[in-house]
């Protein structure tokens, strides 16, 4: 189950990094697999209202940054979600890899994109990267919230 919930996850990445498009049903059944994780995990139920509390929050969270067109609605979507996985006991740590996986993809598209170097990244992988990082289009960051979905993972492994 969770080697599915993380190859929806790289399918998502892949695919933000490509089309800048985080497909909704993908989304759903990553979502869907949060619940299947605790039962199988032994979760008590105050940690169900903890998971929940912490997705109803970070989806507010996000929702408010979609209204000022500082993030796709994906986005918000996948947040949410990675969210509900990460609970309250993993919240503080999945926002800080998501923060810097964020800054990490932000700076590959600037320095792939910057006009000093854009000879260098001219050919065959380089270029599909660049044009894949190009800034123009935003930062895909479903990149980056996937990274921290895969960071939460290894806590269901030990549960």
């Amino acid at each position: 189950m969770l080697a599915g919930a993380a190859a929806l996850l790289l399918r998502l990445a892949l695919g933000d990094l490509r089309h800048r498009r985080l497909r909704n049903r993908l989304i759903v059944w990553y979502a869907g697999l949060c619940p299947v994780a605790l039962l199988t995990s032994g979760a008590s139920g105050s940690q169900w209202l903890q998971h929940g509390l912490v997705a109803v929050v970070g989806f507010l969270v996000l929702l408010a940054l979609f209204a000022v067109h500082a993030m796709g609605g994906g986005d918000v979507k996948l947040g949410t979600a990675v969210l509900a996985w990460a609970g309250s006991a993993n919240v503080a740590n999945v926002l800080l890899v998501i923060s810097v996986s964020g800054l990490i993809v932000a700076l590959m598209g600037l320095l792939f994109n910057a006009r000093c170097l854009r000879r260098i990244f001219a050919r065959g992988w380089r270029r599909r990267m660049r044009r894949a990082l190009r800034v123009q289009r935003g930062v895909p960051y479903g990149v980056a919230l996937a990274v921290g979905g895969l960071f939460v993972m290894p806590g269901y492994l030990t549960s």
